[in-house]
């Protein structure tokens, strides 16, 4: 920045004649901080006023650690509120994502059955021993399960073959 640019920037920032600025910049030897500074002690230029900021109110002037356990239980109430929107979120993400796939079940490449993901929780939620000796039966009768609709599920679906691929060698095994 060249002499003209820091007097025309002193002018504007100081709101002093370009004379006042000019004279003030060099006795500062060009800095600009300096020739501000030099302008307000000839009381030239106002000096910065003052201002604070409290959420105390007007006129409080409480100090910042007075109120250490009030502040520590608003605190503790935000984590409150944080935990149940999250818990709120973690369960709308839950129930659009049994809502938006289903549970297949094929049997030799077949589909034999294709049934809500929310449907089929509620289900074996219901009737757990029965579900689960549906499910191990069918296992050995080649079934295979997987989920399919909108969301992604491959881990679900890598595991729903690892179950089918354990009950078909347990089925050789016993056959044998």
């Amino acid at each position: 920045m060249d002499n003209f640019e820091k007097v025309e920037k002193l002018v504007q920032k100081a709101n002093v004649s370009y004379e006042d600025a000019k004279q003030a910049l060099e006795e500062a030897n060009g800095d600009m901080l300096d020739a501000m500074i030099a302008l307000e002690k000839q009381g030239k230029v106002k000096k910065p006023e003052t201002v604070a900021y409290s959420t105390y109110g007007a006129g409080a002037t409480q100090s910042n650690y007075s109120d250490v356990n009030s502040a520590v239980e608003r605190s503790e109430s935000t984590d409150e509120k944080s935990f149940a929107s999250d818990f709120g979120r973690g369960l709308k993400k839950f129930f659009r994502y049994t809502v938006n796939n289903s549970l297949r079940i094929t049997r030799r490449e077949e589909q034999i059955f294709k049934i809500p993901l929310l449907l089929t929780i509620i289900l074996v939620l219901a009737t757990f021993p029965l579900a689960m000796l549906a499910i191990i039966i069918s296992l050995f009768c080649e079934c295979r399960y997987s989920i399919v609709g909108k969301d992604k599920s491959e881990n679900i679906n890598q595991m729903f073959d690892k179950a089918s691929d354990l009950a078909e060698k347990a089925k050789e095994d016993v056959v044998e």
